[in-house]
């Protein structure tokens, strides 16, 4: 394999400038669309909870040690995993928490 292909490939492996920009965009783009379908789901008048602390939370918890090939692959079971201990930590004791998930 000629030296320019394996220097490209390592480029935009973990770390590179390439996966910290698509986590950064990941983030941006999880918290945003969480925010919007969290808040349209909600009963109305559902004011306890501030849905972009809650969605901020879970895009940290399930982008916590994966990489952006990981994150492109991500399972409802770690998103909805991740939302629940972070229902626990920031609301204690409501309902779709569990502490246990940590």
């Amino acid at each position: 394999m000629p030296l320019a292909v394996l220097m490209l490939l390592t480029a935009c492996g973990e770390g590179s400038a390439f996966d910290e920009g698509f986590k950064k965009s990941f983030r941006e783009k999880y918290v945003e669309n969480c925010t919007k379908s969290a808040t349209s789901a909600a009963p109305a008048g559902q004011t306890a909870i501030d849905f972009a602390k809650l969605c901020g939370c879970t895009a940290d918890k399930v982008m916590e040690g994966r990489s952006a090939t990981e994150l492109a692959k991500l399972s409802d079971a770690d998103q909805q995993k991740a939302a629940s201990v972070c229902i626990a930590q920031l609301y204690p004791g409501m309902p779709g928490g569990n502490a246990a998930a940590n």
